[in-house]
């Protein structure tokens, strides 16, 4: 997402399509140090990401996931590619531009919150406060509310533009839908739903997770089994 948005940066590209690359730069930048920051300077308990082996049939096993993921995030990047040869654009696009970055920043915001907390309190600590109090997984529901409003924009540029633009952007029309839908089953699904079931495992009962659960939003969940936590 940094590579895509910063060679789309490189090139004579219209405003909006300007904004829409910084939307895909903060994100992959902001990602990129938070999980270099946590894998380097917490406990494994914290970060959960634990070492893997690292032969080449370990590495070649886990290359269908490797390749997955870079598919998913190409699909992902669709819609600045329909942005950066739109001709126009309006007010409801450049709206979706600023409510991606809401999105992101939202769910960099929750990882700080929920890491900070974590590395202080202990890892078994029920993480409540700051965008926590409204919203159970912010890092998850703000990446797919920006996801969400970066497809959307892919999608409102190239109908505003006419039958014939929208014709010749098809294919990253198609790409642009794919990819939202894979990471709202990631994020929605494998993450939320997930973490939803392990939290009400381990704290269903409590006072304090249940007065949690009554005045907070979980986000889009769907059960489907799995689990993955930040």
């Amino acid at each position: 997402m940094l590579a895509a948005g910063a060679l789309t940066l490189r090139c004579s590209v219209p405003a909006l399509a300007q904004a829409h690359a910084l939307a895909l730069v903060f994100y992959g930048l902001r990602l990129n140090l938070f999980l270099l920051y946590r894998e380097l300077a917490l406990p494994e308990e914290i970060h959960q990401m634990k070492k893997r082996e690292a032969s080449f049939a370990g590495r070649l096993k886990r290359a269908p996931v490797i390749l997955g993921c870079s598919a998913l995030y190409y699909l992902m990047a669709a819609p600045l590619r329909i942005s950066a040869v739109a001709p126009t654009s309006g007010p409801a696009a450049a709206a979706l531009v600023a409510c991606s970055f809401l999105g992101f920043g939202i769910a960099a915001l929750g990882d700080t919150i929920k890491t900070y907390v974590k590395a202080k309190e202990g890892k078994g600590y029920l993480v409540t406060s700051g965008p926590f109090r409204y919203l159970r997984h912010p890092n998850y529901t703000g990446e797919l509310f920006g996801w969400t409003a970066s497809a959307l924009l892919g999608a409102l540029v190239a109908l505003s533009q006419g039958a014939s633009f929208a014709r010749s952007v098809l294919p990253w029309l198609i790409g642009s839908a794919v990819g939202w839908v894979g990471i709202l089953f990631v994020l929605a699904g494998e993450a939320a739903a997930g973490l939803e079931k392990k939290q009400k495992a381990k704290y269903g009962g409590t006072p304090k997770y249940e007065e949690w659960v009554q005045g907070s939003w979980a986000g889009p969940v769907i059960a489907m089994g799995g689990s993955t936590d930040k």
